[in-house]
């Protein structure tokens, strides 16, 4: 079962009100500028990286690899702030260079797993991720473009592609049917919405701690920790007498 990132598209509970909240527009919104930004990240990013692999072959363009993974990370910030439109910004997380040199800045840069997933997400997840918003948004555009049948039922290239499009009762007999299913097409665009930010959030987000549900248990008191008692206002602490003060004498006198 895919569970969903929590985002902004808060859709009604009415399923009949779904095609006129935000919530469906919202993520129409995001799903529409994938293909124009995403689009373009994509040819900057795959660019970047061929470039980067034909540089690692030559020493003297050794600083365009460096410039490649500046380029890389600046695309993957595009489509982090891109989520801004439904959810907030994703959180970022990239590798510090402790070293000077372009050797350090190299290897850093390179093994830095927040490019490789930044790689991942922008290169190798925008055809399934193209593929998904484009049906997304052609199931909703169908049965949104069938309501204004009535208004052109009339056109010859209407009535020669949509049957039954040539008179006005056949061209409001699609308009009922669309405006029925238009619902679902709505829900269909926010689940769409919602997933493609699920897989943007996982690539792109730093990675968790497998150790931090560990680290918390060992920062928390343990069970048998006793809290310390400040002392009462007015009371002094005296000092224990020796236990040979307190024993009787049970010596004899002879």
């Amino acid at each position: 079962m895919i569970r969903l990132a929590p985002s902004r598209l808060r859709p009604p509970d009415a399923l009949a009100r779904l095609p006129l909240s935000a919530a469906t527009w919202l993520a129409v919104a995001y799903l529409v500028s994938y293909p124009i930004v995403g689009g373009v990240l994509f040819a900057v990013a795959t660019a970047a990286l061929l470039g980067a692999v034909v540089a690692g072959q030559l020493t003297v363009t050794v600083p365009l690899i460096i410039g490649a993974a500046w380029v890389i990370r600046g695309c993957a910030q595009v489509e982090r702030g891109r989520a801004y439109l439904i959810d907030r910004p994703i959180p970022y997380l990239y590798r510090d260079v402790g070293e000077s040199g372009l050797t350090a800045h190299i290897k850093a840069r390179c093994t830095d797993p927040a490019i490789v997933r930044d790689c991942a997400y922008l290169v190798l997840l925008f055809p399934p991720l193209l593929l998904l918003d484009a049906l997304a948004l052609i199931a909703w555009l169908v049965p949104l473009g069938c309501l204004t049948l009535p208004l052109w039922y009339g056109n010859a290239n209407v009535s020669g592609t949509i049957p039954l499009t040539g008179t006005l009762p056949g061209a409001l007999a699609v308009a009922v049917v669309a405006l029925g299913l238009l619902p679902f097409a709505a829900r269909l665009v926010v689940f769409a919405a919602q997933l493609h930010l699920t897989i943007a959030r996982a690539v792109l987000r730093p990675p968790g701690d497998p150790l931090a549900h560990a680290k918390q248990v060992l920062a928390r008191p343990g069970p048998l920790a006793v809290p310390r008692r400040a002392p009462d206002a007015g009371t002094s602490i005296e000092p224990t007498p020796d236990r040979e003060a307190h024993e009787p004498n049970t010596g004899r006198v002879g």
